[in-house]
């Protein structure tokens, strides 16, 4: 059996049911769905960078033939996620490092701006849904994906009142093009600065300091820039190291 094979059986129904929740009018065996299914497989770092998605697998998987895979899988290479190479292969297209840290730079000027419009706008509701978001995430244990949803809900939260739909759907892109590399560079020592780096940004907010708010923000999401440099700075290092 292969690794993706088990990597395929390994996958939680939960999983696909949440995609499903998002989607409740797709059916289970169409190609949007496939897509969807295997976008949010790759962004949560199921897959590795390179790995051969395997139409045969993917097929016997979710009971369904090859014709939606390859149709889902077309829509991948579409958005960059997937290659789809010589004999119908599908490969999954990776970032490399330079990628990463320009996509975390450009999510760092957009998250500014979005504390700066929105901070005046956030009433009492918004507040405390921010404070309580943060007791919450003190109480999360692993860099996981509970971590990730509680940490996206944070930013979203803080963002909405600014009306800028463009620049959130923007973000919210750019952090699943890079979430499964923070979330491999980062630990409980990094997850631990971001939830206090969320507090003072928030504490910011409520006085009224609104510039301090989007400089904090802009250097939190840099921080997150520095840990990803250092992490694959590193194995970079070692690889040539080893040569």
């Amino acid at each position: 059996m292969s690794s993706l094979s088990k990597k395929s059986l390994a996958m939680s129904a939960a999983r696909f049911a949440r995609v499903l929740d998002a989607n409740p009018a797709l059916e289970r065996t169409t190609p949007d769905h496939l897509a969807d299914a295997l976008r949010v497989a790759i962004y949560d770092g199921q897959f590795e960078d390179g790995e051969e998605l395997n139409q045969v697998e993917l097929a016997s998987y979710f009971k369904v033939s090859r014709v939606p895979i390859r149709e889902a899988l077309r829509q991948l290479q579409a958005e960059k996620l997937v290659k789809i190479i010589a004999h119908r292969r599908a490969v999954v297209v990776g970032l490399d490092l330079e990628e990463m840290l320009e996509l975390i730079e450009i999510r760092a000027a957009l998250e500014g701006f979005l504390v700066a419009k929105a901070g005046p706008k956030l009433d009492a509701g918004a507040l405390q849904r921010l404070h309580d978001l943060c007791d919450e995430a003190d109480r999360i244990r692993d860099y996981g994906y509970n971590w990730v949803l509680k940490n996206w809900e944070f930013h979203r939260t803080l963002y909405k009142p600014s009306g800028s739909k463009a620049a959130i759907a923007m973000v919210e892109h750019l952090n699943l093009r890079v979430e499964r590399y923070v979330r491999r560079s980062g630990g409980m020592k990094r997850l631990r600065e971001a939830a206090a780096e969320h507090r003072r940004i928030l504490k910011d907010v409520e006085r009224g300091n609104f510039a301090g708010a989007s400089t904090r923000m802009r250097e939190h999401i840099l921080q997150t820039r520095e840990q990803v440099r250092r992490y694959y700075a590193r194995g970079r290092s070692a690889r040539r190291s080893a040569r």
